[in-house]
């Protein structure tokens, strides 16, 4: 990756975008995904996260999506109060019943990770499973 794109930070027009998509019909949900790790070789997705703050919690729209994508890719919630620095709380989602509010979330155990490095090298372990499974190929692994 060039620094031109490591310098890139998210659009305001995307948050315009959004925003203004809140003022449909009230029954039209919407939810994004944070961040999508994806693979070159074997090409795919490698997982999925959701960023939240510790007082935040899954949405029913977000429980929704999350269900049908960990079908294809391991879903993860990583928390952090300082996102720039960390120690992040990395939990595997698994599951949740969308109809209470808030949902009711099923979560892996907790990871904790001290900072950025610690996120590097984790994320290079699970990469390292991809490409040796070639791909998750609808069987997103259990134990990750």
């Amino acid at each position: 990756m060039d620094n031109a794109k490591r310098a890139l930070k998210g659009s305001e027009k995307r948050d315009t975008f959004k925003q203004s998509h809140k003022s449909l019909h009230p029954s039209f949900y919407a939810c994004d995904i944070d961040f999508c790790l994806v693979s070159k070789y074997p090409p795919g997705i490698v997982a999925l996260f959701d960023y939240k703050d510790f007082n935040d919690s899954v949405t029913f729209s977000e429980a929704l999506a999350y269900n049908k994508f960990m079908e294809i890719a391991p879903v993860y919630v990583i928390q952090a109060s300082n996102p720039e620095t960390g120690p992040f709380i990395l939990r595997r989602y698994c599951g949740a019943n969308w109809k209470p509010e808030p949902p009711d979330v099923k979560y892996g155990p907790p990871l904790r990770l001290a900072d950025w490095p610690a996120v590097g090298l984790w994320q290079r372990e699970l990469r390292i499973e991809y490409r040796k499974r070639k791909g998750w190929n609808g069987k997103p692994p259990a134990n990750l």
